[in-house]
């Protein structure tokens, strides 16, 4: 049961901090956090790192279909995994970011994006907890693989 309230704590961490992005920082702002970091508040109608964002509209029905295929996958896998912190870890939090984004995607049409990191002016493509989630799970399944942790 724990593990499953880790996942629903990393998805109301998600979407109350794009709740508070879209009520508090318009389009046109830049917090100024450090000298590597910047709050912003970005709509990507694309994939990771903006891939498609520029497409007609296709893309958010594309992405939802997408998502949901995926999680069915991912909720197969984790019920195979749940004996192995490397197999439930990396999947709630795979599981938890697809479920954030997807969320942002079936209300308001995009994915809410706002921590913008850089060094100098060299910027990273702005994201949200959920994709730090997908990206941390994704880090913590492949380090499973390697171990033969997972099946």
């Amino acid at each position: 049961m724990h593990k499953l309230i880790l996942g629903f704590c990393i998805l109301l961490l998600d979407q109350f901090s794009k709740f508070w992005i879209i009520k508090s920082v318009s389009q046109q702002d830049q917090i100024d956090v450090s000298f590597f970091l910047k709050i912003v508040h970005f709509q990507n109608t694309g994939a990771a790192f903006s891939f498609l964002h520029n497409a007609s509209g296709w893309q958010n029905i594309f992405f939802i279909i997408l998502s949901i295929l995926i999680l069915i996958y991912l909720i197969y896998l984790y019920q195979g995994n749940q004996k192995n912190i490397y197999g439930w870890l990396s999947l709630i939090l795979i599981i938890s970011g697809a479920i954030g984004n997807l969320i942002d995607r079936l209300t308001i049409g995009h994915v809410t994006d706002f921590i913008y990191l850089h060094i100098n002016n060299y910027y990273w493509p702005a994201f949200n907890i959920a994709d730090t989630a997908i990206s941390l799970g994704a880090i913590i399944y492949f380090i499973g693989l390697l171990k033969k942790e997972i099946k």
